[in-house]
């Protein structure tokens, strides 16, 4: 009896560690995606700005984005107080 309570024990905990990865790479999946385009979008901006775009500084910006949206500010709220921090990172 004991031996069939463990083996369930152990089946549930496989069925719920595979829901919760499949979760957690799909997030992951999706952040990229956003990062991806966040990343484009600002090397556009710089060229336009006549600025000279480094990886890191995408990166950076992108992570401020991406860090924002995960705690539910709004999508032009959120690149308005990246682009404060930023600017006061640089000066």
């Amino acid at each position: 009896m004991k031996l069939k309570l463990y083996f369930l024990s152990f089946l549930g905990f496989l069925y719920f560690n595979q829901i919760f990865l499949t979760k957690s790479s799909a997030d992951i999946g999706i952040n990229s995606i956003i990062k991806i385009f966040c990343i484009e979008n600002v090397k556009s901006e710089m060229i336009k700005a006549n600025r000279v775009y480094t990886k890191s500084f995408g990166n950076k910006v992108c992570n401020c984005y991406l860090k924002n949206i995960e705690q539910n500010i709004e999508h032009e709220k959120s690149i308005l107080k990246c682009k404060e921090e930023i600017n006061k990172n640089l000066n």
